[in-house]
């Protein structure tokens, strides 16, 4: 077995406003990055695919209409140097446990799933699409 190391990812999460219901308790927002091969034939991850590293924090519709940016710091396994982001809103406060790596988007959440950019920048992550049940 290798040894993993430290990795950063930067993310610019963005959504159109009119997507999102007025929700006067706010909105969290988790990002999360994954080693390729978490996926499947699926746009999400598989479900016991554990992320890198992953983040969460409060946003408002106005944040993310103007585009938030968030970095992700986490640990890739020996000889994993890309990543892929995934990233959703869903109402409420950020009040899963601290570093949101069980989290996974409910129903009623927007998500957007992209390459990470690493090194070139942030990575441009729109949220554009309803979790299907």
């Amino acid at each position: 077995m290798g040894v993993g190391s430290l990795h950063r990812v930067r993310a610019a999460v963005s959504v159109d406003a009119r997507k999102l219901a007025h929700s006067g308790g706010g909105y969290r927002l988790i990002v999360q990055s994954y080693a390729p091969k978490s996926f499947g034939a699926q746009d999400l991850p598989a479900q016991r695919a554990r992320p890198l590293g992953s983040t969460q924090r409060a946003v408002t519709r106005e944040e993310l209409a103007r585009g938030v940016a968030v970095d992700v710091l986490g640990v890739s396994e020996a000889g994993e140097d890309a990543s892929v982001i995934v990233a959703w809103v869903e109402r409420g406060k950020p009040d899963l446990e601290f570093d949101a790596l069980q989290a996974r988007p409910s129903e009623d959440a927007y998500y957007g799933v992209a390459p990470a950019n690493e090194p070139v920048g942030a990575t441009p992550v729109v949220l554009s699409r309803r979790r299907s049940a």
